[in-house]
């Protein structure tokens, strides 16, 4: 028989893992906390409420290759430039014998680019580091990734478009033309490219949970529900003290999301596995594949004393969930963006709760061992 915890961290790995079949119950939706104080954050072309003590940490991805803020200022960033040049070129390509260092590029609008080999063995492809400064703020900025001989000449416009688009941002700010937010800035802009983000956050007041925030251009071949139902009934009537809280359609304004919450009791702990999805629509910018999760994993007990408990209730926790999940909206803008429904969302409706298969069980326990406080459980997914 499965350990309740085990099950609850399957439940996260199965959000975006491969699984099949479906059914409907119905149930409401919890009311909304009070959001006094709450900040709205924007993330891609999203905007989601999050309570004011939030600790967050986020990824953003452009066809597939990290773009991050560094530490430091424009006129710091020559040095940086200048070491890391240095470093390519001692670099030794153990096929030419000669430096890893390939090029130097900079375009019209500043950004410099580094070209090298990918690899000290092989000359199939590039890595190229770009650094941009968006205005006018002056935000650092390195975009990385790998580029094959082939994909040359995309690789570049890529980087063009990147530096002629990106602008500065306060951290709270929401701009008001079409684009997708990173930390500090955005890129500007509604034509089609692979965009991707994710989010972590912790709440001081609710020790050991979780909450991911996630979007990726393109669409799951299958529902949520479709993946993950057939799995968790079978779990649920194998598994003593896991219950199914909600499960079923969970729209938010225009967004068709869908949900399936999970709880488990063992040892004086109360776990939560909960799950919401967009499946999205291909090439659309503003009805993506949105998932958000919220995870309570069992903790280490505090001087054989079990941890405080993440929530009061399920009620609680379901409060928080509902009024964050129902906070997600399209970043509204001056402009509607391209294959998607731009525009502020309306009121959500009520909820009326509700193809793969699990693979090898001992890939889920090497995942659970190397599972550490620190890591989120979407991450490895």
């Amino acid at each position: 028989m499965m350990h309740p915890r085990r099950l609850l961290a399957v439940l996260g790995l199965v959000v975006l893992s491969s699984m099949t079949s479906c059914t409907s119950f119905s149930s409401s939706r919890s009311p909304s906390m009070d959001k006094t104080g709450w900040i709205t954050h924007c993330f891609g072309r999203f905007l989601i409420d999050l309570p004011p003590d939030a600790i967050i940490n986020a990824g953003y991805y452009l066809w597939g290759d990290n773009i991050q803020r560094l530490d430091g200022t424009p006129a710091e960033l020559a040095a940086r430039i200048a070491h890391r040049e240095q470093e390519l070129r001692n670099g030794i390509h153990k096929k030419t014998k000669e430096s890893m260092f390939v090029r130097r590029a900079e375009d019209k609008a500043g950004a410099i680019s580094l070209w090298s080999w990918d690899s000290n063995a092989s000359l199939l492809s590039y890595r190229v580091d770009s650094y941009f400064v968006a205005h006018p703020k002056g935000e650092v900025f390195l975009y990385s990734g790998e580029v094959t001989h082939d994909k040359e000449k995309e690789g570049e416009e890529v980087i063009n478009d990147i530096s002629r688009s990106l602008r500065s941002r306060e951290p709270k700010e929401a701009p008001t033309e079409p684009g997708f937010c990173i930390d500090h800035a955005y890129i500007a802009g509604d034509s089609f490219q692979d965009e991707e983000f994710g989010v972590g956050v912790t709440f001081p007041n609710h020790p050991g949970a979780r909450f991911e925030f996630r979007s990726s251009t393109g669409s799951e071949l299958n529902s949520l529900l479709e993946r993950v139902d057939g799995f968790v009934q079978n779990m649920l009537a194998t598994v003593a003290g896991v219950e199914r809280l909600r499960k079923g359609k969970h729209p938010v304004g225009r967004l068709p999301g869908e949900e399936y919450l999970v709880a488990g009791s063992n040892k004086g702990q109360r776990a939560y596995t909960f799950m919401w999805e967009v499946q999205g629509k291909e090439e659309s910018l503003t009805e993506p594949n949105l998932t958000a999760g919220l995870a309570v994993l069992e903790r280490s007990n505090e001087n054989g004393k079990p941890p405080p408990p993440a929530f009061k209730s399920d009620k609680e926790a379901l409060e928080l969930w509902d009024t964050i999940v129902d906070s997600i909206r399209v970043r509204p803008t001056s402009s509607s963006p391209r294959g998607g429904n731009a525009g502020p969302s309306p009121a959500p409706k009520p909820a009326t709760p509700g193809g793969q298969t699990l693979g090898d069980d001992y890939v889920y326990e090497e995942f659970l061992s190397s599972l550490k406080p620190k890591d989120s459980w979407l991450d490895d997914l």
